[in-house]
């Protein structure tokens, strides 16, 4: 029986696949974002499959808005994981295409009356600066959504202080011992009763720590945007974007029957 070997391209075949030029792919090489699986004898730059696919999450994150110490320090955490990561820009894509469908419509409302009568209708210029205008502050607002690193440790050490010490150690062991069970158990169905059991638990210790926050969503989406850059990553018992998933997974599940 044949095996198949691993298809290997060459940098300008990877250049032609994807339209990132030789001189950028060269670049990520040396700052050894994207160094190449292997060499020719000659020397030459092969790259795999799995090297297109880092590819694609360096150029998407950088899409986003991410620099390149970001999406080095991102793509290189070891628990890095490609399918949550894509999850997280596919959201964050629908939120930004939403935006442009909305800003296209009132400049399509526009184009549409200015041929239809040889005049710019002036209230509908206005329309359309309005909503570029809601749209980027919008955008101001949602990044404002978050409290630095130094605001969101000063935050929970207010909350700290304010929340007996017996609950916060007994909160602490509760999602160890969850986040430890999960992991041991990620490869159950989602509809086996077990793991629809652990999800109870999760969203119940979930809900227990909303209360902490009271109103303030700043803070829950602080600490959600953390888990999902891999701050806590060194953290052992910290849940993990697999975690999360496994848990939305059941959830779903649940909803879906």
């Amino acid at each position: 029986m044949a095996v198949s070997r691993e298809r290997l391209y060459r940098v300008g075949e990877v250049a032609a696949l994807t339209g990132v030029s030789i001189r950028t792919l060269h670049h990520y090489d040396e700052i050894e974002l994207l160094p190449p699986s292997g060499r020719s004898e000659a020397g030459y730059r092969l790259y795999n499959d799995a090297d297109l696919l880092r590819l694609q999450q360096i150029l998407t994150l950088r899409f986003l808005g991410f620099s390149l110490d970001q999406v080095c320090d991102l793509l290189s955490r070891p628990d890095f994981d490609v399918e949550a990561s894509l999850r997280i820009q596919r959201r964050v894509l629908r939120d930004r295409i939403d935006e442009l469908e909305r800003i296209e419509t009132v400049l399509g409302e526009l184009l549409e009356r200015r041929q239809m009568t040889g005049e710019w209708a002036w209230e509908l210029v206005a329309s359309a600066s309005a909503s570029i205008q809601a749209e980027m502050k919008l955008r101001g607002e949602q990044m404002s959504e978050y409290y630095t690193r130094d605001e969101l440790q000063q935050r929970l050490a207010e909350i700290g202080k304010a929340t007996p010490a017996e609950v916060i150690q007994q909160t602490e062991e509760d999602w160890t011992a969850l986040v430890r069970e999960v992991r041991a158990n990620r490869d159950l169905d989602p509809t086996d009763p077990r793991a629809q059991a652990l999800a109870d638990r999760w969203n119940e210790l979930t809900q227990d720590m909303a209360h902490w926050f009271g109103d303030d969503p700043k803070l829950a989406n602080s600490i959600q945007r953390n888990y999902a850059e891999g701050v806590y990553a060194e953290i052992a018992d910290a849940p993990t974007m697999e975690d999360f998933a496994f848990i939305q997974k059941v959830n779903a599940a649940r909803k879906s029957e």
